[in-house]
C-alpha cells in the first residue's frame, strides 16, 4: 500500500525574522537624486560640494559623538526619517601606524534616508569632511532576501532622526574609561553609528573602539550596542 503518513513540510520563516536587507548606493543619473526640493531636503546647488570648495577644519569627536548626526539634521531637517547613519573617526597613528589623520578627526559621515519625493525609496548622502559640505543625493537600491519582498515596507526600517539621542552617548562613553584603561595601553573611539533593524524591530546605536592591548600591544577592537535613547546599553563588547 502507498505510504499514507503525511510528511512534514518545510517551515516558512516569519518575515520579521527571515527578512534581511541589502542597501547599497547606486551611481548614475537619476532625476529624483539630482533634483532640488522645495522643502530644502535636497542640497541646493549652493550647498553641493564642488571641486573648488574651500577646505575647513574637519569636525572632531571632541565636538560630541553626535557631530555627524547634527550635521545631517542641519542638512535634511531634524525630523527626516533615516534608515542608518555611519560616522567614523580616526583612531590616530598610536593605534594604526598607517592612519594619517589626527586622532578623533571625523573621516566619514553618511546617511540613508527616505526619499521625500517617493516615500517607498531611500536616498544616500555623504559629507566631504574637508569642506563640511554634503554631496548630491544618490538613490539606494533595496533588495530583500529570506522573505516575501512584496510584504516589505520601508517604514519598518525608518526612524525620525529627532528621536535618536546620539548626544546622550557622551555619558556612557565616559563611564567606560576605567574599564578600557585597564585593558588597553591606548584606545580611541572610532565609530558612532545608527544601525537599522535586521532581526529585531528596533534601531540601535553602535559605538566602536580601537586600541592596543596593554598585555602585548596587539591591536584590538570592540563595541557597545545602545538603544536610541542614548542611555540603555544592550551589548557591551568593548574588551576581549
Amino acid at each position: 500500500m502507498p505510504d499514507m503518513i503525511p510528511r512534514p513540510q518545510p517551515t516558512a520563516f516569519a518575515l520579521a525574522i527571515g527578512l534581511s536587507l541589502s542597501l547599497s548606493a547606486c551611481g548614475g543619473g537619476n532625476s529624483a537624486s539630482n533634483a532640488t526640493s522645495d522643502n530644502g531636503v535636497f542640497a541646493s546647488s549652493s550647498d553641493t560640494p564642488t571641486g573648488d570648495a574651500p577646505k575647513t577644519a574637519a569636525p572632531t569627536l571632541a565636538q560630541g559623538p553626535d557631530v555627524c548626526f547634527r550635521a545631517i539634521a542641519k542638512q535634511l531637517g531634524a525630523d527626516v526619517k533615516v534608515s542608518e547613519i555611519n560616522s567614523f573617526f580616526s583612531p590616530g597613528s598610536k593605534i594604526d601606524a598607517s592612519d594619517d589623520e589626527p586622532e578623533g578627526e571625523l573621516t566619514t559621515c553618511s546617511v540613508k534616508y527616505q526619499n521625500p519625493e517617493d516615500p517607498r525609496k531611500l536616498l544616500s548622502i555623504s559629507m566631504d569632511t574637508h569642506t563640511g559640505t554634503f554631496g548630491k543625493p544618490a538613490p539606494v537600491e533595496i533588495s530583500v532576501s529570506g522573505g516575501d519582498a512584496s510584504k516589505f515596507k520601508l517604514e519598518d526600517i525608518l526612524i525620525p532622526l529627532s528621536t535618536v539621542n546620539a548626544a546622550g552617548l557622551t555619558s556612557i562613553m565616559e563611564s567606560q574609561k576605567a574599564k578600557l584603561s585597564s585593558v588597553y595601553s591606548h584606545y580611541a573611539w572610532s565609530g558612532v553609528r545608527l544601525l537599522s533593524p535586521r532581526f529585531s524591530d528596533v534601531h540601535t546605536l553602535r559605538v566602536d573602539v580601537d586600541g592596543r592591548l596593554a598585555s602585548n600591544d596587539i591591536k584590538e577592537n570592540g563595541y557597545l550596542s545602545i538603544l536610541t535613547d542614548g542611555k540603555t546599553v544592550k551589548i557591551n563588547r568593548l574588551t576581549p
